[in-house]
């Protein structure tokens, strides 16, 4: 069969569901009593009464109707919906290659932003809430963080609905060579369309692995099996292992090694052996998505996990309360960057802290004792900065707050820079493709001087004044962009300028990828002031 339209489950043991309501049971000798259907244990029934006292009771001792009840409340607590760690840890996929058309579509951040789909990178991060689709002939394969390989094959639609997992110390273990998995996860995936090959690794009794789909659903502990999808129809294909499906009529059937299971609306599962070459088919897709990850370590995936953790935002209480906003790993299309500088894919592997404003005159005035600044007002950002004197302002920073431990302040690298201005839009600005009254400090709409701090709308990520008020500069010399992709770049080794970003109140419109450079010496040129934000960033 083609198609699977289900939900296809990697569950260890844990219900992770709301609680089964309160209803009545009947014994099979009459009796009735109020409570809720809590677990199976073997052929026995766990049950809570309505003071909280808990009761296993064999699965024949009860009705014939309360028998069905419980085959269906087992099957909804085998394939619940993961839900989130105490400490509410995130994971993430790695796309470890791609074939033909594969794109894209990152969720909607706030109310703002109007993502689109865009080809993915390979070598990217993503977090959940992304949508992925594959072509026709088209096909790629994924790393989850918990160390799982997925294969998409022709025309799929993935949805990456929930990843969930706790932090661990990364090494520099292949990815590829992993049997359990590393940190204990909870992944939800919704697959719309078309084919998947999984291979699962060993799951803890803490976590689970959904694949859900419109028909049915399967439990699986560590496996490898292909699930197809369409409207009305579904397969689950188990190369090794063992599968608990949930069919369309939410009715459990086990699925082993060698066998396949179909269902249609309206209809049970029907399980069949698997043909030779159907075992051919998905033992090949897991062999091309392990080759394809083979370079992957654990210290990635680790950096990763991290990098997706839920982070407050960063307070430099030294520099008066100074906000720094959480930037997760990610990927965009960096540039054009001017004549001889094409635009080209960026992977950020780690996630860093990024200065909520320009730092102001106030805060500087605090850590540097002077305000050099010719627009003077404690709320404007600095002005009239050099490089190096905002180099040295960091430096100072360093010194005053006491920060994590292999942590450090520094400018933004250009790629951090534009990472953040973009804020996953793909527009010349990060609020559309034109400038209007209102948006930004800009020589055209301007105010002919810097403005407050914070004065204009943020984009999408929080960041205000990434558009305009004053030009800031970040940590690379000024050089032509390469076309290939690039990896964390810090910019050229070498060079006589640093580059500016942003735009000022005195210039003409600079979009989310436009540059400027000057001299490290450099406080303003022809008119032009400059400023910087800070990043706090983790250092080897």
């Amino acid at each position: 069969m083609r198609s699977l339209a289900a939900i296809c489950l990697l569950f260890l043991g844990v219900t992770l569901t709301a609680k089964e309501p309160l209803r009545t049971w009947t014994s099979s000798d009459g009796r009735t009593l109020e409570a809720r259907f809590l677990e199976m244990v073997g052929t026995k029934v766990r049950i809570e009464n309505t003071q909280g006292r808990k009761f296993t009771v064999p699965l024949t001792g009860f009705s014939f109707a309360d028998q069905e009840y419980v085959k269906k409340a087992y099957g909804r607590s085998l394939f619940a919906e993961p839900q989130p760690f105490e400490d509410q840890g995130r994971g993430g996929v790695i796309v470890a290659s791609s074939k033909g058309k594969v794109e894209v579509l990152i969720a909607k951040t706030d109310r703002y932003s109007d993502p689109k789909s865009r080809a993915v990178i390979v070598g990217e991060s993503i977090a959940s809430g992304a949508t992925l689709t594959t072509g026709s002939g088209a096909e790629a394969d994924l790393l989850v963080t918990n160390g799982t390989l997925v294969h998409l094959g022709e025309k799929t639609k993935l949805v990456l609905t929930a990843l969930y997992q706790k932090a661990f110390k990364g090494t520099k273990q292949k990815a590829s060579e992993l049997t359990k998995e590393v940190s204990p996860s909870r992944t939800a995936l919704k697959l719309e369309e078309g084919d998947l090959v999984l291979e699962v690794r060993k799951l803890g009794k803490e976590s689970s692995f959904l694949v859900e789909t419109k028909i049915a659903q399967a439990g699986i502990r560590g496996t490898q099996f292909k699930v197809s999808a369409s409207a009305d129809s579904a397969e689950l294909s188990v190369l090794e292992g063992r599968v608990d499906f949930l069919d369309a009529e939410q009715m459990a059937t086990t699925v082993e090694t060698a066998k396949k299971a179909g269902a249609v609306k309206g209809a049970p599962a029907k399980v069949e052996d698997m043909s030779a070459n159907e075992q051919a088919e998905v033992k090949k897709a897991v062999e091309q998505a392990k080759d394809a990850s083979a370079s992957i370590d654990l210290k990635r995936l680790a950096n990763t996990v991290d990098g997706y953790a839920p982070k407050r935002n960063y307070i430099v209480k030294s520099a008066l309360n100074m906000e720094l906003i959480w930037c997760t790993p990610g990927s965009f299309i960096m540039g054009p960057g001017g004549e001889g500088s094409p635009a080209h894919p960026v992977i950020l592997t780690n996630g860093f802290y990024l200065g909520k404003y320009e730092v102001t005159q106030e805060q500087y005035e605090k850590v540097m004792g002077i305000n050099p600044s010719t627009y003077k007002d404690k709320n404007h950002p600095v002005d009239s900065v050099s490089w190096n004197d905002a180099v040295e302002f960091c430096e100072v920073l360093k010194k005053k707050e006491p920060i994590p431990r292999g942590w450090e302040f520094s400018l933004p690298t250009e790629a951090q820079w534009e990472y953040a201005c973009r804020a996953g839009t793909t527009t010349r600005f990060s609020w559309g493709d034109s400038l209007a009254n209102g948006l930004a400090n800009f020589k055209e709409f301007g105010r002919g001087k810097t403005n407050q701090v914070g004065s204009y709308k943020p984009n999408p990520w929080g960041f205000y004044d990434m558009h305009g008020n004053i030009l800031e500069w970040c940590s690379d010399f000024f050089g032509q962009y390469s076309k290939l992709l690039q990896i964390n770049p810090n910019g050229p080794a070498t060079g006589l300028q640093r580059v500016l970003r942003g735009g000022s109140f005195s210039s003409a419109l600079m979009y989310s990828f436009s540059r400027d450079f000057q001299n490290p010496k450099a406080r303003f040129s022809k008119g032009r002031y400059f400023g910087f934000r800070v990043t706090l960033v983790q250092i080897d």
